[in-house]
């Protein structure tokens, strides 16, 4: 194996970071979503995106892929950890492949 080629975490922006279980593929795609939710907000609103609309938003993409019988749904769940801009509070949330996102404290996937 080549070093670095099987990462599993990935930055999203300066304050919001992902861990991703499953296809390393389908992983990659929802990191740059991720990337293009936060890079978009930025631009439109001139802030960071807030944690729990970065999340809701991935979920409701994951969520999307599995409607429909022609496209397979994500084989992948995703760990997002972010730090709350103005209390300075870290939030974890957890992607799953189904679309749920569920806020916790600690948890795990894979």
């Amino acid at each position: 194996l080549v070093p670095g080629t099987n990462k599993r975490i990935f930055p999203v922006s300066r304050k919001s970071g992902m861990a991703a279980a499953g296809m390393s593929a389908d992983s990659r795609q929802l990191v740059t979503r991720a990337r293009s939710e936060a890079h978009q907000y930025m631009s439109s609103y001139g802030e960071e995106i807030p944690s729990g609309l970065l999340a809701e938003r991935l979920g409701l993409f994951v969520h999307a892929y599995t409607l429909y019988g022609s496209i397979r749904p994500f084989g992948c769940a995703v760990l997002l950890g972010c730090v709350d801009k103005d209390t300075k509070t870290p939030t974890l949330f957890c992607v799953e492949p189904q679309g749920m996102v569920y806020k916790d404290k600690g948890t795990a996937v894979g």
